[in-house]
């Protein structure tokens, strides 16, 4: 009977055991699973990673050499610039050179003209002068003539 009740406390030690050894037979079951899904969810994402990766290098290896080709483009537009800006700077010289040259001469002309015009009317009141006087010298000899014709009449005429 003592082999009995030293076997009584085992018992429940052995459930415990078993119990325990299938607890951890499941749990290392559970975690063989969670890490083989772990490990398809790591490969999944760096296959998507690679991918990406490669796309983009791709699409940057495009722009590199859409920006190459714009670049080589916009040094070509550049250069032809600054030569048409040379052409242009000396014809814009040129064209304000002749400007002022035609702005000068108009104001010659413009000078000319203002003169001409106070020559002309300077002319004008001369010659309206000139003719009163002639005519009023005329009028006087006139009247001398009928008072006097015994007086000698002087013919005074004007050039």
């Amino acid at each position: 009977s003592s082999g009995i009740n030293a076997e009584w406390p085992l018992r429940p030690g052995k459930q415990s055991i078993m119990q325990l050894r299938t607890q951890l037979t499941q749990a290392v079951a559970e975690h063989r699973q969670s890490e083989q899904n772990l490990r398809n969810r790591k490969i999944k994402t760096e296959s998507a990673l690679e991918t990406w990766i490669a796309k983009y290098d791709a699409d940057m290896g495009e722009r590199q050499e859409e920006f190459e080709q714009i670049d080589t483009v916009y040094k070509i537009e550049k250069t032809q610039l600054e030569d048409l800006e040379q052409r242009f700077q000396v014809l814009e010289e040129e064209y304000n050179r002749i400007m002022e040259e035609r702005r000068i001469a108009a104001e010659q002309k413009a000078e000319e003209e203002r003169r001409l015009r106070l020559l002309t009317k300077a002319a004008v009141v001369i010659q309206a002068h000139w003719r009163s006087y002639a005519t009023r010298k005329k009028l006087k000899q006139k009247k001398k003539g009928k008072k006097g014709k015994k007086e000698k009449s002087t013919d005074c005429t004007l050039r």
